[in-house]
């Protein structure tokens, strides 16, 4: 307002933006737009032409006027250049030099992390991992998973057992959701123990709207909010509970063309050490989802929550780093399978791999069984015995190169595992 009176030889004008340049937003006058139109008092469209007067007004006398606004599309910013400047270009009949500037910015890499296996690295993955020295020492197929992803993930989870902070959360996050649906499953399945069931067996669970409830409010109540109290569901969480409800009622309705099969436990915890070629004894533990059993075949059945593959190519390639789209879940399931093999229950059954993968339960050529794509078709796996030689020398070898001092822990190549991992900012990659 204070060049009204003055003239400017050299003229810069920053923010030319719509939105800035006429100034955005009404009056805050419980008064509507319309009644003010109508009773002639002041609207936006007179203040408009009042800052219109006082830019041309400006511009009146100049011999040079640069006008800048800003491109980018930032909080209230729209990145588009005033209607004042459009108006210039339409109707101003002089040249006007239009010019882009861009700051160069060249994002500064970070540098590739590895971690040699120091004498004191390799003596605290002694006292966590070696059995002889630590009875409770324990490496998890999702830790193998781990390493296959990441050696240097597995490093900063397994080996310093660096972990997330413990937040109080409103919402039902991935991993807690997947355990409420296997708790879910578990307790509907539990009273069949040992037991025959049938497809009219399971249309009556699917139908039984009080007992799944009552079922996935207790299992809300013991994995989520940590009490002995059951409460009804409410709002996101009641909207997550249906949710879960309808991935129930779609595996007891897939589950029913599989029917009649014996149900033979679920979360089955399943342990089995593995001699190294150094001597070493490692111990790997597990918990399968559930065990059932089907024309003289016992199945492993894995619930993911997620997306992935049922395919796999070879065996060795179930343990390859370097792998973009490595089948981790087949990895998971077949090394379930090669424990239960070591059981004292095991009977000598064939095995069968399977894998409820929850977004394809509604898809009409829902399939869990594992596939073999060996010369470009793929056969189901019907017995897990065939492989199970193989994937025992891809275990040993994957677990003494975790233990072989002369391998550092190294960043993934692939970076795929990296989007959603919990050292993203440590590792900087």
């Amino acid at each position: 307002l204070e060049t009204r009176n003055l003239d400017f030889r050299h003229l810069i004008l920053l923010s030319v933006n719509e939105g800035q340049l006429p100034k955005a937003g009404g009056d805050s006058s419980f008064i509507p737009y319309n009644l003010r139109k109508a009773f002639g008092m002041t609207t936006i469209d007179h203040k408009i032409a009042v800052y219109a007067y006082y830019f041309y007004r400006l511009l009146q006398r100049a011999e040079k006027v640069t006008l800048v606004y800003n491109t980018a599309t930032d909080g209230i910013n729209r990145g588009e250049l005033s209607r004042f400047m459009l108006q210039f270009l339409i109707e101003w009949g002089h040249p006007i030099q239009r010019k882009q500037l861009e700051a160069e910015q060249s994002p500064q890499g970070s540098a590739p992390i590895t971690i040699e296996k120091t004498p004191d690295i390799m003596e605290r993955m002694r006292k966590v991992f070696d059995l002889q020295s630590n009875p409770k020492a324990i490496i998890s197929p999702s830790a193998l998973n781990c390493y296959l992803d990441c050696p240097l993930k597995f490093y900063f989870s397994a080996v310093e057992q660096i972990r997330e902070e413990d937040e109080i959360t409103e919402t039902v996050e991935r991993d807690v959701f997947g355990s409420i649906l296997h708790k879910v499953m578990e307790e509907l399945y539990a009273p069949f123990k040992g037991k025959m069931v049938t497809a009219d067996l399971l249309k009556l669970l699917r139908k039984d709207k009080a007992l799944l409830t009552g079922t996935i409010a207790r299992a809300f109540a013991e994995l989520f909010f940590k009490s002995p109290v059951v409460r009804p569901l409410e709002g996101k969480n009641f909207l997550t509970g249906e949710m879960i409800r309808k991935y129930v009622e779609k595996i007891l309705e897939q589950d029913a063309h599989y029917t009649p099969f014996q149900y033979v436990e679920s979360e089955k915890q399943v342990r089995a050490n593995l001699a190294l070629g150094d001597g070493k004894v490692v111990q790997l533990k597990g918990f399968i989802d559930r065990v059932d059993a089907l024309d003289r075949v016992l199945r492993i059945v894995d619930y993911k929550t997620g997306n992935g593959k049922l395919v796999f190519d070879s065996v060795d390639g179930l343990f390859d780093k370097e792998a973009k789209d490595r089948p981790k879940a087949v990895m998971q399931v077949f090394l379930y399978a090669w424990m239960y093999r070591q059981l004292p229950v095991y009977n000598g059954m064939p095995i069968q791999p399977a894998i409820y993968f929850l977004r394809t339960l509604f898809q009409g050529t829902f399939d869990p069984v594992v596939l073999y794509k060996a010369h470009g078709k793929g056969e189901k796996v019907d017995s897990f015995e065939e492989f199970s030689s193989d994937f025992e020398d891809g275990l040993r070898r994957c677990l003494e190169e975790i233990f072989d001092p002369d391998v550092p822990f190294t960043q993934t190549e692939t970076g795929k595992a990296c989007a959603y991992c919990t050292f993203r900012g440590l590792c900087g990659k």
